[in-house]
């Protein structure tokens, strides 16, 4: 695959550069704004991006970039899960949201999770060059997709589902939609190891039921009880932590499109379930969902509990019950534990690590249970699997910002794009059959 001037000048771009040219620019190639002031139709058709565009787009949102540092006194190093270092940060390592995204071609997963960096390297980027970074990062991107359906994803084209002033551009012809999906049950477990072993010592109250969560014989001896939380406090706990994972991506890749040359946005309007695939009107991304038989909350809405096969949350229907959900997360831990660590005496580091005890592995999993058994779900109140914002991507329609806006719109890379990008389209977007009307 030959460098395209495009990349070479995207990894020259600067990152204040990047940050302070960063828009929302949401008019593509092919699209059409239908009425008020700011009316307009496209005279090109619509153009994909290129696998190489994506690609890249892909790794400085969310890639492996090498091995995390893991600089950390014994008692932090005891829940990193992994030594994979990604394009974004995130508690202890566990990097619990994984990618999928939608184009012409269809509906793909971008699965790094579980993906070793190559070499044990720290930092495999450093030194390569500009051909060496483009071959790199395109065979991992290629090596790390799955396309699930081979058509582009059914989401919501308008209410309910998706706010009706975002209908007229998101999920057209030619676009790339991302889609960052988190797992919480991961997170929620890793805190619960945390919070319940000999050194914290929490306890939980139930505020709904007025319970202690199953953990009365705990407290009662004193095992438990140095800080006390409430459950809906301790979901919001493990929530906070985990929905910058998404924004930490959407925002990578919205400094990637200034240096792409590209247009896009970072955006809200699905509503998370119907993304997912709730509505019977739209498949959305194909999730199971589960619906309490049981709940004391006032109303027991369903939740999204993964896709079979791709993304799956540490509850059931994936497990029989939440003793083999910790089992389970147990088990990542230690096959995390058995990939190459960053140190150089990696056995030595490792030899010191604080482990659990069978009693905190007891608490952990009567707490679970609880939770499972009272409100027909874990976790009580958030979603097992979690979207917020979602990204997309197109090609620049230039001609509305230069008619309805002054300079600096867009910069020189986002003017230049198709010369620099797609000799194929001889520099500039193909037109429209039927030209524009304004």
């Amino acid at each position: 695959m030959d460098l395209p001037e495009g990349l070479q000048a995207a990894l020259s771009f600067g990152l204040a550069d990047a940050v302070l040219t960063r828009r929302s620019r949401r008019v593509g190639l092919g699209m059409a704004i239908p009425d008020g002031a700011l009316a307009y139709r496209s005279p090109h058709q619509a153009v994909p991006l290129s696998e190489l565009e994506e690609a890249f787009l892909v790794w400085l949102g969310t890639g492996t970039t090498g091995l995390a540092l893991g600089d950390l006194p014994r008692d932090g190093l005891s829940w990193m899960l992994g030594w994979n270092g990604r394009a974004w940060p995130c508690s202890l390592n566990s990097h619990s949201t994984e990618l999928f995204y939608t184009n012409d071609d269809g509906l793909h997963l971008v699965r790094l999770r579980e993906r070793a960096p190559e070499d044990g390297a720290t930092s495999p980027f450093s030194g390569q060059s500009h051909e060496q970074i483009q071959q790199t990062v395109a065979r991992l991107f290629r090596d790390s997709r799955e396309t699930l359906e081979p058509a582009r994803a059914d989401l919501p084209t308008g209410e309910p589902g998706l706010f009706n002033f975002n209908a007229w551009n998101v999920n057209q012809p030619g676009t790339s939609l991302f889609i960052p999906v988190t797992d919480t049950t991961v997170e929620y477990l890793t805190l619960l190891f945390i919070y319940f072993d000999e050194h914290n010592r929490f306890s939980v109250v139930d505020e709904l039921t007025g319970r202690r969560c199953g953990l009365e014989p705990w407290v009662e001896r004193g095992r438990l009880g140095a800080v006390e939380l409430s459950l809906f406090d301790l979901e919001l706990r493990a929530l906070t932590t985990l929905n910058v994972e998404g924004a930490f991506i959407c925002q990578n890749m919205s400094l990637a499109l200034q240096a792409l040359g590209l247009g896009g946005w970072a955006f809200t309007g699905f509503l998370p379930h119907h993304v997912l695939g709730a509505s019977p009107d739209h498949r959305g991304l194909g999730f199971t969902f589960v619906t309490p038989e049981h709940s004391p909350r006032a109303a027991a809405t369903p939740a999204p509990v993964g896709r079979p096969g791709a993304v799956e949350a540490l509850c059931p229907p994936f497990v029989a019950d939440m003793r083999e959900a910790v089992e389970r997360f147990l088990a990542q831990r230690a096959g995390a534990e058995e990939r190459p660590a960053p140190y150089r005496r990696p056995d030595e580091v490792m030899a010191g690590r604080m482990t659990y005890s069978d009693e905190t592995v007891e608490i952990v999993t009567t707490f679970c249970q609880y939770v499972l058994d009272t409100y027909g779900r874990f976790p009580a109140f958030l979603d097992p699997m979690f979207v917020r914002l979602v990204l997309q991507a197109h090609h620049l329609e230039s001609g509305f910002y230069d008619q309805h806006y002054g300079d600096g719109a867009y910069g020189p890379l986002h003017r230049e794009h198709f010369a620099l990008w797609h000799p194929e389209h001889a520099g500039r977007p193909p037109a429209r059959a039927g030209g524009a009307t304004r």
